[in-house]
Protein backbone atom coordinates (compact mmCIF):
# COMPACT_ATOMS: atom_id res chain seq x y z
CA UNK A 1 0.00 0.00 0.00
CA UNK A 2 1.47 3.12 -1.22
CA UNK A 3 1.54 6.09 1.31
CA UNK A 4 -0.86 8.22 -0.93
CA UNK A 5 -3.59 5.56 -0.37
CA UNK A 6 -2.45 5.37 3.34
CA UNK A 7 -3.37 8.92 4.06
CA UNK A 8 -6.36 8.56 2.06
CA UNK A 9 -8.01 5.57 4.20
CA UNK A 10 -6.84 7.44 7.60
CA UNK A 11 -8.59 10.52 7.11
CA UNK A 12 -11.57 8.45 5.62
CA UNK A 13 -11.38 6.76 9.03
CA UNK A 14 -11.04 9.71 11.01
CA UNK A 15 -14.10 11.15 9.09
CA UNK A 16 -15.91 8.00 10.15
CA UNK A 17 -15.74 7.88 13.89
CA UNK A 18 -15.99 11.45 14.26
CA UNK A 19 -19.32 11.13 12.60
CA UNK A 20 -19.76 7.82 14.85
CA UNK A 21 -18.86 9.94 17.99
CA UNK A 22 -20.99 12.94 16.91
CA UNK A 23 -23.78 11.14 16.33
CA UNK A 24 -23.87 9.69 19.41
CA UNK A 25 -22.83 12.89 21.26
CA UNK A 26 -26.24 13.63 20.14
CA UNK A 27 -28.53 11.08 20.66
CA UNK A 28 -27.57 11.24 24.23
CA UNK A 29 -29.69 9.95 26.80
CA UNK A 30 -29.27 12.48 29.94
CA UNK A 31 -31.95 14.62 30.46
CA UNK A 32 -32.13 18.05 29.06
CA UNK A 33 -33.72 21.47 29.51
CA UNK A 34 -34.96 23.14 26.37
CA UNK A 35 -34.31 26.91 26.44
CA UNK A 36 -35.98 28.90 23.90
CA UNK A 37 -35.76 32.31 23.01
CA UNK A 38 -38.34 35.10 22.62
CA UNK A 39 -36.96 38.17 21.81
CA UNK A 40 -38.32 41.17 20.41
CA UNK A 41 -41.51 42.05 18.84
CA UNK A 42 -43.52 38.80 18.07
CA UNK A 43 -44.89 38.42 15.05
CA UNK A 44 -45.95 35.39 12.09
CA UNK A 45 -42.75 36.45 9.83
CA UNK A 46 -40.68 37.55 13.14
CA UNK A 47 -40.58 41.18 11.50
CA UNK A 48 -38.37 44.25 13.77
CA UNK A 49 -37.08 47.03 13.72
CA UNK A 50 -33.88 47.32 11.71
CA UNK A 51 -31.58 47.23 14.13
CA UNK A 52 -32.63 45.37 16.53
CA UNK A 53 -32.80 42.19 14.70
CA UNK A 54 -35.76 40.69 13.19
CA UNK A 55 -38.21 40.12 16.26
CA UNK A 56 -39.26 36.70 17.19
CA UNK A 57 -41.69 34.41 14.20
CA UNK A 58 -44.11 32.56 16.10
CA UNK A 59 -43.94 30.03 13.46
CA UNK A 60 -40.04 29.49 14.75
CA UNK A 61 -40.98 29.52 18.51
CA UNK A 62 -43.86 26.50 17.07
CA UNK A 63 -41.22 24.43 15.26
CA UNK A 64 -38.74 24.71 18.45
CA UNK A 65 -41.42 23.97 20.88
CA UNK A 66 -42.45 20.60 18.84
CA UNK A 67 -39.02 19.74 18.36
CA UNK A 68 -38.72 19.64 22.14
CA UNK A 69 -41.55 18.46 22.98
CA UNK A 70 -41.10 15.11 20.74
CA UNK A 71 -37.73 15.02 22.13
CA UNK A 72 -37.76 12.44 24.76
CA UNK A 73 -34.43 13.69 26.50
CA UNK A 74 -36.04 17.13 27.32
CA UNK A 75 -37.67 16.39 30.93
CA UNK A 76 -38.75 20.74 30.04
CA UNK A 77 -39.20 23.88 28.70
CA UNK A 78 -37.71 27.28 29.58
CA UNK A 79 -39.27 30.15 27.80
CA UNK A 80 -36.40 32.93 27.96
CA UNK A 81 -38.50 36.18 27.03
CA UNK A 82 -37.73 39.65 26.34
CA UNK A 83 -40.10 41.15 24.55
CA UNK A 84 -42.56 44.10 24.29
CA UNK A 85 -45.58 41.60 22.87
CA UNK A 86 -46.31 41.08 19.37
CA UNK A 87 -49.42 40.40 16.64
CA UNK A 88 -52.55 39.06 18.36
CA UNK A 89 -52.28 35.64 16.51
CA UNK A 90 -48.85 35.15 16.77
CA UNK A 91 -48.96 35.63 20.67
CA UNK A 92 -52.01 33.35 20.85
CA UNK A 93 -50.65 30.56 18.59
CA UNK A 94 -47.83 30.48 21.01
CA UNK A 95 -50.01 30.48 24.11
CA UNK A 96 -52.42 27.69 22.56
CA UNK A 97 -49.50 25.33 21.94
CA UNK A 98 -47.57 25.72 24.98
CA UNK A 99 -50.90 24.57 26.63
CA UNK A 100 -50.68 21.19 24.56
CA UNK A 101 -47.72 20.69 26.16
CA UNK A 102 -47.47 17.86 29.06
CA UNK A 103 -43.98 18.65 29.87
CA UNK A 104 -42.86 21.39 32.39
CA UNK A 105 -42.84 25.04 30.49
CA UNK A 106 -41.22 27.91 32.45
CA UNK A 107 -40.92 31.33 31.46
CA UNK A 108 -38.08 33.07 32.31
CA UNK A 109 -38.40 37.22 31.70
CA UNK A 110 -35.55 38.87 31.92
CA UNK A 111 -36.03 41.97 30.99
CA UNK A 112 -39.76 42.70 29.22
CA UNK A 113 -42.46 40.08 29.08
CA UNK A 114 -45.17 42.68 28.35
CA UNK A 115 -48.37 42.56 26.71
CA UNK A 116 -48.50 39.32 23.64
CA UNK A 117 -45.13 38.05 25.36
CA UNK A 118 -47.16 38.17 29.00
CA UNK A 119 -50.06 36.56 27.42
CA UNK A 120 -47.72 33.62 26.19
CA UNK A 121 -45.88 33.50 29.68
CA UNK A 122 -49.25 33.21 31.45
CA UNK A 123 -49.65 29.72 29.68
CA UNK A 124 -47.14 28.32 31.50
CA UNK A 125 -46.36 26.31 34.36
CA UNK A 126 -43.98 28.99 36.08
CA UNK A 127 -42.98 32.79 35.24
CA UNK A 128 -39.77 33.41 36.67
CA UNK A 129 -38.74 37.06 36.96
CA UNK A 130 -36.46 39.46 37.68
CA UNK A 131 -37.38 42.06 40.65
CA UNK A 132 -36.88 45.13 38.24
CA UNK A 133 -38.50 43.38 35.38
CA UNK A 134 -41.32 44.79 32.87
CA UNK A 135 -44.29 42.78 33.62
CA UNK A 136 -48.08 42.92 31.84
CA UNK A 137 -49.16 45.99 30.16
CA UNK A 138 -52.59 44.00 29.21
CA UNK A 139 -53.86 45.66 26.57
CA UNK A 140 -54.74 46.05 22.59
CA UNK A 141 -53.02 48.44 20.43
CA UNK A 142 -54.09 49.76 16.94
CA UNK A 143 -52.29 53.10 16.59
CA UNK A 144 -50.98 54.13 13.41
CA UNK A 145 -50.00 56.96 11.58
CA UNK A 146 -51.60 59.09 9.49
CA UNK A 147 -50.79 61.86 6.76
CA UNK A 148 -54.16 63.22 5.38
CA UNK A 149 -53.41 66.89 7.21
CA UNK A 150 -49.79 66.95 5.48
CA UNK A 151 -51.44 65.39 2.36
CA UNK A 152 -53.66 68.59 1.93
CA UNK A 153 -50.80 71.17 2.63
CA UNK A 154 -49.49 69.90 0.29
CA UNK A 155 -52.25 69.95 -2.16
CA UNK A 156 -51.97 66.19 -2.72
CA UNK A 157 -55.76 64.59 -2.48
CA UNK A 158 -57.13 60.96 -2.05
CA UNK A 159 -58.66 59.57 -4.64
CA UNK A 160 -60.74 57.25 -2.79
CA UNK A 161 -61.92 53.76 -4.94
CA UNK A 162 -63.59 51.11 -3.19
CA UNK A 163 -66.09 48.78 -3.38
CA UNK A 164 -67.16 48.16 0.46
CA UNK A 165 -67.77 51.37 2.77
CA UNK A 166 -65.21 49.88 5.47
CA UNK A 167 -62.63 48.63 2.79
CA UNK A 168 -60.13 51.28 3.46
CA UNK A 169 -60.59 51.52 7.33
CA UNK A 170 -57.59 52.87 8.48
CA UNK A 171 -56.05 53.99 4.92
CA UNK A 172 -52.94 56.62 7.02
CA UNK A 173 -54.16 58.70 3.70
CA UNK A 174 -57.56 59.70 5.61
CA UNK A 175 -59.23 60.65 8.55
CA UNK A 176 -61.11 58.23 10.33
CA UNK A 177 -64.94 58.55 10.47
CA UNK A 178 -66.72 58.58 13.35
CA UNK A 179 -68.41 54.99 12.21
CA UNK A 180 -65.37 53.35 11.37
CA UNK A 181 -64.26 54.98 14.62
CA UNK A 182 -66.63 52.70 16.05
CA UNK A 183 -65.90 49.66 13.94
CA UNK A 184 -62.25 49.77 14.99
CA UNK A 185 -62.63 49.74 18.79
CA UNK A 186 -65.25 47.02 18.77
CA UNK A 187 -62.90 44.82 17.32
CA UNK A 188 -60.43 45.91 19.75
CA UNK A 189 -62.76 45.51 22.92
CA UNK A 190 -63.47 42.17 21.71
CA UNK A 191 -59.73 40.92 21.40
CA UNK A 192 -59.03 42.83 24.92
CA UNK A 193 -61.75 41.00 26.41
CA UNK A 194 -60.74 37.94 25.06
CA UNK A 195 -57.27 38.75 25.79
CA UNK A 196 -58.44 39.53 29.39
CA UNK A 197 -60.14 36.03 29.98
CA UNK A 198 -57.35 34.08 28.91
CA UNK A 199 -54.91 36.22 31.48
CA UNK A 200 -57.51 35.19 33.75
CA UNK A 201 -58.05 31.46 33.02
CA UNK A 202 -53.81 30.72 32.81
CA UNK A 203 -53.27 32.52 35.78
CA UNK A 204 -56.27 31.31 37.97
CA UNK A 205 -56.79 35.17 38.74
CA UNK A 206 -60.42 36.32 39.24
CA UNK A 207 -61.90 37.97 35.85
CA UNK A 208 -62.31 41.20 38.10
CA UNK A 209 -59.11 41.92 39.24
CA UNK A 210 -57.22 40.95 36.14
CA UNK A 211 -60.20 43.83 34.97
CA UNK A 212 -58.34 46.05 37.38
CA UNK A 213 -55.05 45.33 35.98
CA UNK A 214 -55.90 45.30 32.29
CA UNK A 215 -55.14 49.04 31.89
CA UNK A 216 -52.49 48.89 29.66
CA UNK A 217 -49.97 49.24 32.54
CA UNK A 218 -46.60 48.10 33.12
CA UNK A 219 -45.49 46.56 36.43
CA UNK A 220 -41.97 45.69 37.96
CA UNK A 221 -41.08 41.88 38.87
CA UNK A 222 -41.35 43.05 42.62
CA UNK A 223 -44.88 44.24 42.06
CA UNK A 224 -46.14 41.62 39.57
CA UNK A 225 -44.89 38.89 42.40
CA UNK A 226 -47.53 40.81 44.35
CA UNK A 227 -50.34 41.20 42.46
CA UNK A 228 -49.55 37.57 40.75
CA UNK A 229 -48.47 38.10 37.05
CA UNK A 230 -45.60 36.07 38.08
CA UNK A 231 -45.00 32.79 40.59
CA UNK A 232 -40.95 33.80 41.53
CA UNK A 233 -38.24 36.49 41.49
CA UNK A 234 -34.93 35.23 39.99
CA UNK A 235 -32.87 35.11 36.68
CA UNK A 236 -31.93 31.93 34.78
CA UNK A 237 -30.30 29.71 37.75
CA UNK A 238 -34.05 30.36 39.33
CA UNK A 239 -35.55 29.22 36.42
CA UNK A 240 -33.53 26.04 35.81
CA UNK A 241 -33.96 25.15 39.20
CA UNK A 242 -37.86 25.35 39.04
CA UNK A 243 -37.55 23.56 35.75
CA UNK A 244 -35.82 20.74 37.70
CA UNK A 245 -38.30 20.56 40.22
CA UNK A 246 -41.37 20.67 38.26
CA UNK A 247 -39.77 17.57 35.56
CA UNK A 248 -38.62 15.39 39.12
CA UNK A 249 -34.76 15.57 37.67
CA UNK A 250 -31.72 16.40 39.76
CA UNK A 251 -29.70 16.78 36.75
CA UNK A 252 -30.35 18.19 32.89
CA UNK A 253 -28.18 19.76 30.46
CA UNK A 254 -29.45 23.10 29.40
CA UNK A 255 -29.91 22.94 25.67
CA UNK A 256 -30.12 26.73 24.26
CA UNK A 257 -32.37 26.39 20.75
CA UNK A 258 -31.44 29.01 17.96
CA UNK A 259 -32.45 32.41 18.05
CA UNK A 260 -34.66 33.72 15.29
CA UNK A 261 -33.21 35.47 12.36
CA UNK A 262 -31.25 38.09 12.24
CA UNK A 263 -30.44 41.59 10.66
CA UNK A 264 -29.59 39.95 7.17
CA UNK A 265 -32.66 37.59 7.43
CA UNK A 266 -34.77 41.03 8.02
CA UNK A 267 -32.89 42.79 4.58
CA UNK A 268 -34.14 39.96 2.35
CA UNK A 269 -37.67 39.71 3.61
CA UNK A 270 -39.42 42.99 1.83
CA UNK A 271 -42.67 41.59 3.16
CA UNK A 272 -41.56 43.06 6.57
CA UNK A 273 -43.21 46.03 7.47
CA UNK A 274 -41.00 49.17 9.24
CA UNK A 275 -42.66 49.03 12.22
CA UNK A 276 -42.72 53.16 14.10
CA UNK A 277 -42.14 52.79 18.13
CA UNK A 278 -41.42 50.05 20.29
CA UNK A 279 -43.79 48.45 23.34
CA UNK A 280 -47.33 47.81 23.30
CA UNK A 281 -48.65 51.38 22.98
CA UNK A 282 -46.56 51.12 19.06
CA UNK A 283 -47.67 51.84 15.98
CA UNK A 284 -47.58 49.65 13.38
CA UNK A 285 -48.98 49.96 9.63
CA UNK A 286 -48.89 47.10 7.15
CA UNK A 287 -46.60 47.16 4.04
CA UNK A 288 -50.04 47.23 1.71
CA UNK A 289 -51.07 50.61 3.84
CA UNK A 290 -54.34 49.67 4.00
CA UNK A 291 -55.23 48.77 7.38
CA UNK A 292 -53.96 49.11 10.55
CA UNK A 293 -52.19 45.86 12.49
CA UNK A 294 -54.06 44.93 15.60
CA UNK A 295 -51.53 44.01 18.15
CA UNK A 296 -51.21 42.54 21.35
Amino acid sequence: MNKAIFIVLTLLGFIVVSFVLSFLIGTSTSNKIAMIPIKGAISSSGGGLPFEGAGASSLNILDQLKDADEDNNVKAIILEIDSPGGTVLASKEVADKIKEIEKPVVAWVRGTGASGAYWIASATDRIVADELSVIGSIGVTSSYLEFSGLLKEYDVSYQRLVTGEFKDLGSPYKELTEKERELLMKKINQIHDFFIREISENRNISLAKINKLATGEFFLGQEAIKLGLIDELGGRDEAVNVSKQLANVTEAEVVKYKDSEGIFDYLLDAKIPYQVGQGIGSAFINTDLKKPEIRA
